[in-house]
């Protein structure tokens, strides 16, 4: 029964070790993300309107205050919402947005930092050509 016990413990300390280092590269993973996110310009303009707006807007009120046809403005809402940025909830049939300045937030404070930082990934080995 000791040496179940034991084993369990292992077990269960080798998964937590796996889901440390999961979450280290899922943190690498949603910053690229956020930042792709924000890399197009639509968006970025669509984040500056509703963050300036101070509450939360409706998806008609984001339509209204960008000028794109309605399934652009769908599809860049969905990339903004599934990267974190935007925080979208359901009301009845009206649908509303706001801006997570607490992720924009982490995101500035991080940035910086993991861009001096030594990159994750070792660099590619130069394949030598061999004469023959």
């Amino acid at each position: 029964m000791r040496e179940h016990w034991r084993i369990e413990i292992s077990r269960n300390l080798d998964e937590y070790r796996r889901i440390e280092i999961f979450e280290y590269v899922m943190d690498d993973v949603r910053l690229l993300r956020v930042l792709k996110a924000l890399a197009h310009p639509r968006r970025f303009q669509m984040i500056q309107e509703i963050a300036s707006a101070g509450r939360e807007l409706s998806c008609g009120d984001v339509q209204d205050s960008c000028p794109m046809a309605q399934p652009t403005v769908s599809h860049h809402l969905k990339i903004l919402v599934d990267a974190g940025l935007i925080v979208s909830r359901q009301d009845g049939k009206h649908r509303y947005t706001s801006v997570n300045r607490e992720l924009l937030a982490e995101v500035g404070a991080l940035l910086p930092a993991r861009a001096a930082a030594a990159p994750t990934r070792p660099a590619r080995r130069r394949n030598k050509k061999t004469s023959g």
